[in-house]
Formats: structure tokens, sequence, C-alpha cells
């Protein structure tokens, strides 16, 4: 089936407490965005806001720019690959969410037509699994993708 959207993949953590860089150690990976329970708020480009950082969170988007499909691989093959490399931080991500963390898979997509995510049962299985929380989130306009 050919798809028409384009899409962006990110792995978002959040946890009450945990330091961002042991995140990163942990996961083997550098986020884009991350900020430590505590810390001063800021806007996103960098002015202060109000208040502190009511807990700690880790993002990496995976598919820096986005992805327009189908000249790049349909977002199901990128979740996969991502559940993958997961499997082997099991561990961690127990222990993240035992400690009162929070595992995302987040797909932003965008579309002026018709399309679908199609997920196999051995994917939604390993996304189980790994207790990760599965987002899908859809804009009726083009996006600006993060890193």
């Amino acid at each position: 089936m050919s798809q028409r959207y384009e899409y962006s993949l990110a792995l978002r953590i959040h946890h009450p407490s945990l330091n961002p860089r042991d995140i990163s150690r942990a996961l083997g990976m550098r986020p884009g965005v991350s900020w430590h329970v505590g810390e001063p708020r800021v806007s996103p480009d960098g002015a202060p806001l109000p208040g502190v950082r009511r807990d700690t969170y880790w993002s990496k988007t995976l598919t820096p720019g986005g992805i327009r499909v189908p000249r790049g691989t349909l977002a199901e093959a990128k979740v996969s690959a991502l559940m993958k490399l997961l499997r082997g931080k099991a561990t961690f991500l127990s222990r993240l969410r035992r400690t009162g963390g929070r595992v995302e898979i987040w797909i932003s997509s965008y579309s002026t037509h018709n399309y679908s995510f199609v997920l196999p049962p051995a994917l939604v299985t390993s996304i189980s699994k790994l207790g990760c929380e599965f987002i899908v989130d859809i804009y009726p306009y083009r996006q600006r993708w993060g890193a």
C-alpha cells in the first residue's frame, strides 16, 4: 500500500527524579531536549519562566527533519527498529518504570490524504513488554520537525 504522509519519531522519557545524564548513559544516546527536576523553567528560546521543572524529561528525535513517505521508510519500520534497540535496555526501562518513570514512543504525523499506521502483533507486543506508551500525534498542516 502506498502511503502519503510525513512523520517524525521520538523517544521521550519522564521521571520524578532521575538525572538526564543517567538516562543518556543507559540508552547510549544524547537527547535533543532534556531537563532535570528542580531546574528553573525556560522557554524554547531560553527566556526565564516562572517556577521550576516538576520532573525530569529526556527526548530524542530519531528522524531529524522528519521523513516524507514513501521516499523514506514507513513509520512502522522505524518503530520496529527502535524497539529492537530498546530490547537491549529492558532492565533499565523496567527500573525506570518501577521508580515512577514512563517511556513514550511518539509519532507526530501530517498528511492531506487518508493514511494509516499498521502495527503487526509482534510490534505491539514488544511495545507492551517494554512498558512503553505509543502516542500518535496527528497534525492537519505541515510541521517543522525538531532535532
